[in-house]
């Protein structure tokens, strides 16, 4: 079962599919559709090296685009976040791609602090993001657009 964990509260998800663009090219944009309760929520980033086939997800690095991170896991919350992975001096969220039955695996644990002017945690503390989510890989696209 896929999910993502941030401080003390965990969703999960339906399914999740994975669809990634431009995958000639030596970084692949990606895009993750995850089925929560009816409604899509998106993820993306990018993979080194752009992926020819789903067998050559495994391994590959993935970047995940922290303002999709933030649109994710605001729309979770029911409130805006804006999150800095790592800190903020790191501020970034990568992992490599694992095998998982039927697809592949993006799971990636880290410690992030957030911006306290939005308010949306009742503490001053950095809080822990964990994504541990089980993919389909519906198409990978040799160029921008199918």
């Amino acid at each position: 079962m896929s999910r993502i964990r941030i401080g003390e509260q965990t969703w999960t998800f339906r399914s999740a599919s994975l669809e990634l663009y431009h995958c000639l090219a030596p970084e692949a944009d990606w895009n993750l559709a995850l089925d929560h309760a009816g409604a899509t929520l998106w993820l993306a980033g990018t993979v080194v090296p752009g992926p020819r086939s789903p067998e050559a997800l495994i391994g590959a690095e993935v970047s995940v685009d922290l303002r999709a991170l933030d649109e994710v896991v605001g729309a979770l919350l029911g409130r805006h976040v804006t999150l800095y992975p790592g800190g903020q001096d790191v501020c970034a969220l990568g992992f490599r791609i694992a095998a998982a039955p039927g697809g592949v695996r993006l799971a990636a644990s880290t410690r992030c602090d957030w911006d306290r002017y939005l308010e949306t945690f009742d503490h001053d503390q950095p809080v822990d993001l964990e994504l541990d989510i089980d993919a389909t890989v519906v198409a990978l696209h040799p160029g921008n657009m199918p």
